[in-house]
């Protein structure tokens, strides 16, 4: 097995790291990517000997294939796309169209069924609030999809006439005591309570990802594994296997 690239493509940010031969991954980076993460790969410090680089990108066809032309150019580089495939490491989806899953998901599913072997579920938190599970036999239960947090509030402002200074990050466990202060908590106990809530009806372990994963960790009931790098975990996963 060659030492491959790996490169997740979230909404807002690039992360990337290096599968070594035996498996292991070199420290994650990350940067913001401002809508063209092809821009960021003339400042990407891609090590020599690379065969190949992998990518899981959310981000629509017309940016992933930017990227790619990128990696050709600047580091002669081929690339892969991962793509969601059911059964592959055990894990059977929930989607009857499998490719209408969203990559990162399936890519993080398929590194907690890796670590786990058991029933277990993923919250992410980011532009979207996703939730997904999957029971002891590796079978996708299905998910969910709701506004994250800054999404949740953008979208209670915009509909509504409220005077408030706009989405913030700056959350408490009480109630609010203004406009802004209503709209913020308003939008973090709606994500916190829909995580506790689906948590609740599927048991084991519990994994927390995305950009605010750390802000929303403290709001939750229960024990919660923060673990920013499962969307690489499952590319390294996937890639390993269709090498």
């Amino acid at each position: 097995m060659s030492a491959r690239l790996l490169i997740d493509v979230g909404n807002t940010r690039l992360k990337w790291t290096v599968a070594t031969d035996d498996g292991a991954l070199a420290p994650v980076q990350a940067m913001a990517h401002g809508g063209d993460p092809g821009a960021l790969i003339e400042w990407l410090p891609v090590p020599d000997g690379l065969q190949v680089a992998w990518i899981a990108n959310v981000t629509g066809d017309a940016a992933g294939e930017r990227l790619a032309a990128a990696l050709g150019v600047r580091h002669r580089l081929p690339t892969r796309f991962a793509r969601p495939a059911d059964g592959l490491a055990g894990v059977r989806l929930a989607y009857e169209d499998s490719s209408r899953l969203g990559v990162d998901r399936w890519l993080a599913l398929l590194a907690i069924w890796g670590r786990e072997r058991a029933a277990s579920c993923v919250a992410s938190a980011g532009t979207a609030l996703t939730f997904d599970a999957v029971d002891d036999r590796g079978r996708h239960l299905g998910g969910v999809i709701a506004p994250g947090l800054v999404t949740a509030q953008t979208a209670v402002l915009g509909a509504t006439r409220f005077a408030a200074s706009g989405p913030s990050q700056q959350f408490t466990r009480g109630l609010g005591s203004d406009t802004d202060a209503c709209v913020r908590q308003g939008a973090l106990h709606a994500c916190a309570g829909l995580i506790d809530r689906l948590a609740a009806r599927h048991p084991g372990p519990r994994y927390l990802i995305g950009g605010d994963a750390e802000t929303i960790a403290p709001h939750l009931d229960g024990d919660w594994q923060l673990r920013p790098d499962l969307v690489l975990e499952g590319l390294a996963t996937m890639s390993a296997r269709t090498s």
